[in-house]
């Protein structure tokens, strides 16, 4: 007999025993036998089902230990109100203080991360704004608002389009704006100054010229002169611009619509912030907390389905949800977090004395779960929320696949036959005839013409095409496939074992397992394997790959990569970087990051 076996008979034992219990007995040995099984089991190394089967038992047993020792019922006097029933919440009682403060908090942490998340979006839009008036006027209210907190007088100057002080077509530099701009938004006060220095940018976007008249008397005598109506205009175009004071003029009806939008922007961002205070007993909602201490708040399980969870850590030990097992006990000052799932089980550790952005963290699940999913932990003293998070788009294991595809298009240097190739062969697998005149050589020069976005959202489409369909082929009908679009286009064999070689490594699996990124650096080998790397919180880091060094650092939500001596591009989730002699293939979904070099 094995010891789990042996566990598994004393596991059994104690269901009986509660099940006994529960129906009116009385195990033999009485319940104190009963609780001494109990904390050698509590204690002893189960597998994870025994421990399934544990906690469950010992949830009916905690149920009925709670039933049991409430007061027995006594005659009321009449008019008395009738007694609730065991466990049924006290709608009058008072809220718990500590409840309230760690609700608001864990309220305001969800509304700052999402007022981020907002103003990133508006920032990508603005970021592709002609001249990013929005960024500009932005950036001087916000600087005139800091000025404000300072008690300087005076407003900032809104810089000028293309500014390489300020540098704002530059993501990172507009990321790191709108961090500060949450932050000012996170006040009362600083929302209160950043909105006043917006109103004043809408009535006056540019200083007033010291020799504004000058230039007004200028314009008005050349209205005055007798000209054609083109050659009028080109003089008071001339003189604008000869003079000091019509310098940039024409941009302040576009600043002043600027800062118009921004306000109304930043207004409905602010509808949804949380009120500054709580008062006691409110904002509590019914059902909210797992182990509340407040009874109207107390959630009597987890709802199935549910996307995120609040636990009141101090009153409970465990819990269940989307199929994970949890479980927590104190630690220090601290918590300890263990979670289980059906691949495994990860340890987080959850400081409540830390500063607020170091209380909030994320959870990568890996293996644990099946498909892509992460937990964020957001902590407030002994108050802990579990947000479910799963990659907006495809997972890295789809992307992994797809980007290989991609990577066999993208290839300018060969009049990307690879991308001429794969829509051929999708006409081919639909039975629809190859279409030569938009396959043939001419389509070369519409790619390389194509803007670089529009092409790899092409390149996307055709590659998650051919990856579905051609995964229900074996290789001999790859093949067939393969040379008979070739064939057609007269095109070189090269191209149709390169797409080859990607379709088939496509297929491949992604590991679960992601490696940690150590000291800010990590290497991508150069065999074509796909390395699975996790991202550090701060996401700044170097990789090393084909022989050269790539710069990766948080933009506007998504990551830069800069190669050395380059222009800087954007991951969102998927990018194709052709070096000399390689290409490095880059995907990324929640906090993992996926890398391959293709060496020539």
């Amino acid at each position: 007999m094995t010891q789990q076996t042996v566990w598994a008979e004393l596991v059994e034992l104690y269901e009986y025993r509660v099940a006994d219990v529960r129906a009116g007995g009385r195990p033999r040995g009485g319940l104190r036998a009963l609780g001494e099984l109990r904390t050698r089991l509590q204690a002893a190394p189960l597998d994870p089902g025994l421990t399934r089967r544990l906690r469950a038992a010992d949830r009916l047993y905690r149920a009925y230990r709670a039933g049991e020792d409430a007061p027995a019922p006594s005659t009321l006097p009449a008019g008395a109100p009738a007694p609730r029933a065991v466990g049924t919440p006290d709608e009058s009682a008072p809220a718990d203080p500590a409840e309230v403060r760690a609700w608001a908090e864990l309220r305001g942490l969800r509304w700052e991360r999402e007022l981020r998340a907002g103003l990133e979006r508006m920032g990508r839009e603005w970021l592709a704004q002609r001249g990013q008036p929005g960024l500009r006027v932005l950036h001087a209210a916000a600087e005139s608002a800091e000025r404000a907190a300072q008690g300087q007088s005076g407003g900032a100057a809104v810089p000028a389009a293309g500014d390489p002080l300020v540098s704002l077509d530059r993501p990172a530099v507009a990321r790191d704006l709108l961090h500060g701009v949450a932050a000012l938004m996170g006040t009362h006060s600083g929302w209160a100054r950043l909105r006043s220095a917006l109103l004043v940018l809408e009535a006056e976007p540019l200083p007033r010229h010291a020799d504004a008249d000058v230039l007004a008397a200028h314009l008005r005598a050349a209205e005055r002169e007798p000209l054609a109506p083109a050659a009028r205009d080109e003089l008071v175009r001339a003189l604008r611009e000869a003079h000091p004071a019509g310098q940039g003029t024409h941009e302040r009806p576009v600043l002043r619509e600027a800062a118009a939008e921004v306000r109304r922007r930043l207004d409905t961002l602010m509808e949804a912030a949380p009120s500054p205070s709580l008062a006691p007993g409110t904002d509590l909602p019914g059902g909210a907390i797992l182990y509340a201490a407040t009874p109207r708040a107390a959630l009597a399980a987890p709802a199935p389905g549910a996307n995120s969870l609040t636990l009141h850590l101090a009153g409970g030990r465990e819990a269940t949800w989307q199929g994970l097992d949890l479980t927590w006990q104190r630690v220090g000052a601290g918590w300890q977090l263990l979670v289980e799932g059906p691949g495994g089980r990860t340890v987080a550790l959850l400081h409540p004395e830390r500063p607020a952005a170091e209380r909030v963290q994320t959870l990568p699940l890996g293996p644990l779960a099946p498909g892509e999913a992460a937990l964020r932990l957001s902590l407030s003293g002994a108050y802990l929320t579990l947000d479910w998070l799963t990659p907006p788009g495809p997972g890295l294991a789809d992307l992994a696949a797809q980007v290989r595809i991609v990577a066999a298009l993208l290839r300018p240097d060969e009049g990307y036959a690879g991308l001429r190739l794969a829509r051929a062969v999708a006409g081919v697998l639909r039975g629809a005839p190859v279409d030569l005149d938009a396959l043939g050589p001419r389509s070369a020069a519409r790619y390389a013409a194509a803007p670089p976005g529009a092409l790899l959202t092409l390149a996307r489409k055709g590659a998650a095409a051919l990856h579905a369909r051609a995964a229900r082929l074996s290789p001999a009908e790859l093949d067939a496939v393969l040379e008979q679009a070739r064939a057609r286009l007269d095109l070189g064999e090269e191209a149709a074992l390169r797409l080859r070689g990607a379709v088939l490594a496509a297929r491949e699996p992604l590991p679960r397992a992601a490696q940690p990124v150590a000291g800010g650096e990590a290497t991508l080998t150069g065999d074509g394997t796909c390395t699975r790397l996790r991202l550090p919180r701060d996401p700044h880091l170097i990789l090393r790959a084909a022989g050269t060094e790539l710069e990766v650092r948080p933009g506007l939500g998504a990551l830069i990569v800069q190669p050395p001596g380059d222009a800087e591009q954007e991951l969102a989730d998927l990018l194709v970087l052709n070096l000399p002699g390689a290409q490095v293939l880059l995907v990324r979904a929640l906090e993992d990051l996926g890398g391959a070099v293709l060496v020539e």
